[in-house]
């Protein structure tokens, strides 16, 4: 097991995009663009001097975390060593790696299942197996894009009522505008900003323009009303970012947005389109109205893993 530098970004993303679990976001050209927030601790894995996997992860005060600037990470492996007798392995020279180097604490949240291109939950195993090892839970709402999952009446309405409305959606990279609807919406409600400042989220479109695509919902004057940012895997279209105007919400801007934009993705063969959790606190509130509204679109709760493990 050697540590991540550099100079070996391309032997990393020739085991992401093959690994069961591997997607653009474990890709350093999507991971390295907030290098400087995070102090990396990430690991390239060797069997007979020959690269087998990668462990993306950055050290957090005196805890290792897989990754602090993803949704998840885990380990990724070439796929004939995607066995559990290997996972468990490489998590027990990773975890004697990091005590050596005086961490006290792992934290990992492995890639949910849709994501995988076929099963890899070996490691939510391995990690559970532990005895140091706690494990949270939190919720996001899937759509089963190949199963039968009707709309709710509720969220029809919203949608006649944006086409009565005059509302459009339309593929855009307009990014400034859809981030000005999305940075006062976080603001007014939660008082924060969105995790990636919009000079950021544009870098990240060029960079990945066939995994990273806006949507917007414009009024009939072409203004921008509402939107989501989708962010493309081989097996799931996942909505980073929702948000609209006060109008855009009143006239079922979203209702309109989500019904065209899963039916697109429907159309061209994706497997499930990805709403995003809805809870907070480690996964012990629920935000029941946010969780509603996805499910009015005929989504289901798909759960993500997390573990804190003692070192």
């Amino acid at each position: 097991m050697v540590r991540y530098d550099g100079s070996s970004a391309e032997a990393w993303r020739s085991i992401v995009v093959v690994a069961d679990n591997g997607h653009f976001m474990f890709d350093r050209a999507y991971m390295d663009y907030h290098e400087d927030r995070f102090d990396d601790c990430s690991f390239l894995v060797y069997r007979d001097q020959h690269l087998i996997g990668v462990v993306p992860g950055n050290i957090r005060g005196e805890a290792w975390c897989s990754h602090g600037g993803l949704t998840f990470g885990g380990l990724l492996l070439l796929p004939k060593f995607n066995r559990i007798s290997v996972v468990k392995e490489v998590y027990d020279m990773l975890f004697s790696t990091l005590l050596g180097q005086g961490v006290k604490a792992a934290l990992v949240k492995p890639v949910p299942w849709i994501y995988h291109r076929v099963p890899a939950e070996g490691e939510i195993y391995a990690l559970n197996a532990i005895a140091d090892a706690r494990c949270l839970t939190e919720v996001t709402t899937t759509v089963d894009l190949k199963a039968d999952a009707k709309p709710s009446s509720l969220r029809l309405r919203g949608r006649k009522r944006a086409l009565k409305a005059g509302f459009s959606v339309v593929q855009s990279n307009d990014f400034s505008s859809f981030w000005k609807i999305l940075s006062a919406r976080l603001q007014e409600k939660y008082e924060r900003m969105p995790v990636h400042s919009c000079e950021e989220i544009i870098l990240l479109a060029a960079r990945f323009p066939k995994q990273i695509k806006l949507f917007l919902v414009n009024d009939d004057q072409g203004i921008p009303q509402g939107g989501t940012v989708i962010f493309e895997t081989e097996t799931v279209a996942h909505a980073q970012y929702i948000s609209a105007t006060p109008d855009g919400m009143n006239n079922g801007a979203l209702d309109l947005l989500f019904l065209e934009v899963i039916e697109q993705y429907r159309s061209i063969g994706k497997r499930y389109f990805d709403f995003g959790i809805s809870t907070e606190n480690d996964g012990k509130y629920l935000n029941e109205q946010l969780a509603s509204f996805k499910e009015g679109f005929g989504g289901r709760s798909v759960v993500h893993h997390k573990f804190e493990i003692g070192l």
